[in-house]
């Protein structure tokens, strides 16, 4: 098969991190050329960095939604748990979160996702999970809900990265796995700590110890062609690691060995994409 490019993105739900002046932005996007055999990294950057004059959300929307790509995985989630999504799916949570309020911002706040998936049904504990995050709570990864966080009491808390990660999917307008298998701009939903998790590679404290780091690229180093310039990056910042890492859950997706179990919960609430081998 011909070389083509694949996307992985370590996102971000708090709002600072995508502004055009932010020089310390977690918000990194990874490219790679892949084929049969073979994944390349060739592109490194901040979304700050992405070509263009408008708002960087504003960017990566414009990648995913016009460039030539493969499939893009990002580290967010893409639905909410099954008891909180309306009727119609993702094709109508993603038509409720375009209709939030952003007041000048490129999303909404994370307490309009919570409101709006408590009218559908109140929450019965403080962090719903999907059955895709359960899987991974019980090989004792840390995750998070995606109902859990008000914005200004818990800008990390996992409502707003599904607050910003719905409203990037809803403009985007791409195939989604696993309800799609195939692309072109497949969109795929990643989680590092998975991945790693997968792999038996260290999967947790790695943010801030660059020993880790270590570990995780020389446990990679088969799997994909990463330049030292790229590798130098991924030493320094466990954000832009994580974007190489979401890498290997498009590929995942787009080759078909992504595991995604068969009770049909993936209909109602989507799956996470790692890459078993």
């Amino acid at each position: 098969m011909a070389q083509q490019l694949v996307h992985g993105i370590d996102f971000s739900g708090n709002e600072k991190m995508w502004r055009r002046g932010c020089g310390r932005s977690n918000v990194w996007i990874a490219t790679a050329e892949w084929d049969a055999n073979n994944l390349a990294l060739v592109a490194l950057r901040r979304v700050q960095e992405l070509p263009g004059k408008d708002h960087p959300f504003a960017r990566l929307v414009h990648l995913l939604a016009n460039s030539d790509y493969l499939a893009a995985a990002i580290d967010a989630p893409f639905a909410l748990p099954a008891l909180h999504m309306p009727k119609g799916g993702l094709p109508a949570l993603l038509k409720a979160v375009l209709a939030f309020e952003t007041e000048n911002r490129p999303f909404a706040k994370a307490e309009q996702l919570v409101r709006y998936a408590e009218s559908i049904k109140p929450k019965e504990e403080n962090k719903p999970m999907r059955t895709t995050e359960n899987v991974w709570r019980q090989l004792r990864v840390n995750v998070r809900s995606t109902l859990w966080g008000r914005d200004k009491r818990e800008p990390r808390g996992g409502a707003a990265f599904a607050t910003a990660c719905l409203t990037l999917l809803a403009n985007a307008k791409r195939p989604v796995w696993p309800w799609a298998k195939a692309g072109p701009g497949l969109l795929v939903e990643a989680f590092p700590a998975a991945q790693l998790r997968c792999w038996g590679l260290p999967h947790d404290g790695y943010d801030g110890n660059e020993t880790k780091r270590d570990e995780i690229l020389e446990g990679i180093k088969e799997r994909i062609n990463l330049p030292e310039t790229f590798r130098s990056k991924c030493r320094s910042s466990a954000d832009a690691l994580d974007a190489v890492l979401c890498l290997f859950a498009a590929v995942a997706a787009v080759s078909g060995v992504a595991p995604c179990e068969d009770s049909g919960s993936w209909k109602r609430e989507g799956w996470i994409a790692v890459h078993p081998l």
